[in-house]
């Protein structure tokens, strides 16, 4: 079994699939309360995050560098609500040196005192927006707030300084043509656009028998776009998780589909992702959980990396991997027990069709 750091790597590299990256989840707060998220709905909402220190991101990064890690992503709640974002994103950008993509994940109606250009100084080179209407009134509808105007400025803004944008929309029947004029913003626009399936977990649960639809079905509806469409590669845009992304003759963006309720992409999952406490999850549906903090105390995150990379490896020896979608349900997690080495919630089974099997194969494969 490898156990140094250099095998670490030259083992997970040998798998095939994409070196892992940091996803942090900075907060579980957020002005905005989606329908299909609803953090508010928590009874202990944003009174347990003890969210790690700038020193502490800037630590993780660092070591993470030394494993050949090269990204990093923030997520939340909304992680522009933290009073200390821009010196968090400084942080990871000094750790992991220069070259590393840097990421966030926002709605775009930034607060007071933020703006796009502040981020890219500290350090971004990306920006995931948030966006599943164009329309106000019904974005308020689906959001609980903000304003996808505001959205749209803030993303010229991102354009304009150099920054890759994708944007982030979660398809739902009710709201399908929104979604499609989302889509459409890829026409003109140098973005990819990622159409994302609804998940049967947690507020989704009362939505899901009315409002999901499958990547195949979209497809379907959407076949003049797609009719003699290129594959963009995920390097290309910068993306290292699962999808699959298209770009329709002509167009200047790209559409992609993340579809965890139709398509098994655990094998192509490659996310450390660690919470707002410091907890490190190198898989989503089986604990191998290992907090952080008293590895920093002590100066031993080598140690808390190669448990990292061997949890990660030994993934592909685990049959629960095959055949069960990725479950990214970790905002909650950090406020239940994980049982180790069992399953935290029971696995949802892949609703694959005849349609979507072949995109589904070569999106959970990687293939280009």
């Amino acid at each position: 079994m490898p156990t140094t750091r250099h095998n670490l790597t030259a083992a997970f590299a040998a798998t095939g699939r994409n070196h892992p990256y940091l996803a942090f989840t900075l907060n579980s707060l957020c002005n905005l309360d989606c329908v299909f998220c609803k953090p508010r709905c928590m009874p202990d909402y944003g009174h347990k995050d003890r969210p790690l220190t700038t020193t502490d991101y800037a630590a993780i990064a660092a070591e993470a560098g030394t494993w050949k890690i090269r990204k990093a992503h923030c997520s939340g709640g909304e992680p522009t609500l933290r009073a200390d974002i821009l010196n968090v994103i400084a942080g990871l950008a000094d750790g992991l040196g220069p070259g590393a993509a840097i990421g966030l994940t926002s709605h775009g109606n930034l607060r007071r005192g933020l703006s796009v250009d502040k981020f890219r100084r500290a350090g971004l080179t990306y920006l995931n927006l948030s966006l599943h209407s164009l329309d106000p009134e019904r974005s308020a509808t689906i959001m609980g707030g903000g304003d996808p105007r505001t959205t749209l400025r803030t993303l010229d803004d991102a354009l304009s300084l150099g920054l890759q944008v994708k944007i982030n929309c979660v398809l739902q029947r009710t709201y399908l043509d929104d979604a499609f004029a989302v889509a459409e913003l890829a026409r003109a626009l140098p973005v990819a656009v990622r159409l994302i399936e609804l998940q049967n977990i947690g507020p989704a649960q009362e939505l899901f028998e009315t409002e999901f639809i499958s990547e195949a079905d979209v497809r379907d509806r959407l076949h003049e776009w797609f009719a003699g469409a290129g594959e963009v590669s995920r390097d290309q845009l910068g993306v290292r998780s699962p999808g699959r992304y298209l770009r329709p003759d002509g167009w200047a963006g790209s559409i992609g589909f993340i579809s965890n309720s139709s398509c098994a992409t655990c094998s192509d999952a490659n996310r450390i992702k660690i919470t707002p406490t410091g907890v490190a999850r190198p898989c989503i549906l089986h604990n191998r959980d290992i907090p952080l903090k008293p590895y920093l105390a002590d100066g031993t995150l080598d140690d808390a990396f190669a448990h990292l990379f061997q949890a990660m490896l030994d993934r592909n020896t685990n049959d629960a991997w095959q055949g069960f979608h990725y479950v990214d349900y970790d905002l909650r997690w950090d406020r239940m027990e994980r049982p180790e080495g069992a399953p935290v919630l029971p696995l949802l089974p892949v609703l694959t069709s005849d349609a979507a099997q072949s995109s589904c194969t070569r999106a959970s494969t990687g293939e280009r």
